[in-house]
């Protein structure tokens, strides 16, 4: 899809591609640059705070004591530590 680059360098998203990836105003994308191409990637911020921190040091400690625990991919587990932290 073509797209127009404005003078103050800004690129419009189209709205099908936001749809697509469930985005909306307020969200983060991770933009890489290649060898030609450049690439935009829909990324997940969470936000922690202080207290947040220290339990979660104290829960991954506790993960590190469970032997033979292995999770098939970060997504599981990031929600067993917050299973955990609840």
């Amino acid at each position: 899809m073509l797209r127009k680059i404005t003078r103050n360098g800004q690129l419009s998203i189209p709205k099908t591609f936001l749809n697509h990836f469930h985005l909306q105003a307020g969200d983060y994308v991770d933009i890489e640059c290649g060898a030609s191409a450049i690439l935009i990637k829909p990324v997940t911020i969470e936000e922690f705070s202080p207290g947040d921190y220290e339990k979660l040091a104290a829960k991954l400690e506790q993960v590190e004591e469970e032997k033979g625990r292995s999770f098939p991919d970060s997504k599981s587990a990031r929600e067993h530590l917050k299973k955990m932290m609840k």
